[in-house]
């Protein structure tokens, strides 16, 4: 036994040896093979890697677009044209296998019901409990078999987007004559650049505005009270017994020649409230800075009308989409200057073209003003502002101290 382990040893041994000595013959080719193989796995890899990457793009953009597809649901009673309707602009999807389950089935119940009517002829109907029980089924069917209105929005338009800060600033400079581009010009940051806009200093302006408009009452708009209309204080009437309402007096305020109830009350009412100058500043621009970021601050080069025409300054205006029948509204903000001799002095009167001022007399949804009556209430009354070169320096010159 001993014998035989002996000898499978140095059979091993030998074989060993053997190996060792070809080696350099054969590791060559050996490790040319494995590398081929090696790369021929990568390459394999590679495009399983690659196959699996379009199904995993497929099923993403699959599903992608039927998360777009959202539901009307059935409980909620509004149409989708309305502009406050979340399916505003939104394409409906047309569900067309749909359709034709539900045309099949209304075949189907036709057939049926004909037949019915037929049968219904010569029997008489006494199960009324059981048709009770069928019609209530039939509905409950009817409800769960109604079609699913479904709307894909990715169709809807895109919002619009704001400029972003300081790209903004750069704005187009218009032909107020011809509506063409003649330029552009980069405006004040600190005057046309506030972001965040700050509503509750708008408000505060607007309210003190509104507030010094009432202003105080007229000295003479004075009216009396009970206390001060002449009359008795006698009482009129008795207290019970005449079946007319009673009455303590001759001078209350739903008699004649009685007293004015709540009535103005001269220079004792005073609404005119305090606003700091600065604060007011503040609102200016952050007024000028909300147009700019609406989209709907024009600069034009001037705001020279060659006539006092209303019609043809509608035509001009039109190019801006502004006043017609359905153009918006406009505030026109011009500081002219008429040089001294020129031949255009006398066509200048308050900073504003005379010419500009007469001819929008007739148009209800333009108002025209120089720079210095620009303020707040106004530019967010009217849509649009049009702003000439000189009323920008002017404006950032005054807002910016």
């Amino acid at each position: 036994m001993s014998n035989i382990v002996l000898m499978t040893r140095r059979v091993a041994s030998a074989a060993a040896t053997d190996m060792m000595h070809t080696s350099s013959r054969t590791t060559a080719p050996l490790i040319s093979s494995f590398g081929n193989l090696t790369i021929n796995n990568n390459i394999s890899v590679a495009t399983t890697s690659a196959s699996n990457n379009k199904q995993l793009n497929y099923f993403s953009s699959m599903a992608t677009k039927k998360s777009n597809i959202v539901e009307l649901p059935p409980n909620l009673k509004f149409d989708p044209r309305a502009k406050s309707s979340p399916f505003y602009g939104a394409d409906e999807v047309e569900t067309s296998r749909r359709k034709k389950q539900l045309q099949k089935k209304v075949e189907g119940q036709e057939a049926d019901a004909a037949a019915a009517t037929t049968a219904a002829e010569d029997v008489e109907n006494n199960d009324d409990d059981d048709d009770e029980y069928t019609d209530i089924e039939d509905d409950v069917d009817d409800e769960a078999d109604e079609e699913r209105v479904l709307y894909d929005l990715s169709t809807k338009a895109d919002v619009p987007r704001a400029i972003p800060l300081p790209k903004r600033l750069h704005v187009p400079v218009m032909d107020f004559n011809s509506g063409d581009e003649v330029g552009t010009f980069h405006l004040s940051e600190k005057t046309f650049g506030c972001d965040p806009v700050r509503v509750d200093i708008l408000q505060r302006v607007v309210v003190w505005q509104r507030n010094k408009k009432r202003g105080k009452r007229n000295a003479g708009a004075r009216t009396k009270t009970i206390s001060e209309v002449s009359g008795s204080g006698r009482k009129v009437r008795n207290q019970k017994g005449g079946g007319i309402a009673r009455a303590g007096h001759s001078r209350p305020a739903h008699w004649r020649g009685g007293a004015k109830a709540h009535g103005p009350k001269g220079n004792i009412q005073d609404y005119t409230t305090k606003l700091n100058k600065k604060v007011r500043r503040m609102g200016m621009r952050h007024a000028l800075s909300q147009k700019l970021l609406e989209g709907n601050l024009v600069i034009t080069n001037d705001m020279a009308s060659n006539t006092h025409k209303t019609k043809v300054l509608d035509e001009m205006l039109n190019r801006f989409d502004v006043s017609g029948k359905y153009g918006v509204t406009a505030l026109m903000v011009d500081d002219a200057q008429a040089k001294e001799g020129s031949e255009d002095e006398s066509f200048v009167h308050g900073g504003v073209n005379v010419n500009l001022k007469v001819a929008s007399g007739n148009l209800h949804k333009i108002k025209v003003q120089n720079q210095i009556a620009c303020n707040v209430y106004d530019m967010l009354k009217y849509k649009k502002l049009f702003l000439s070169l000189e009323a920008v320096r002017a404006l950032e010159a005054r807002l910016e101290k």
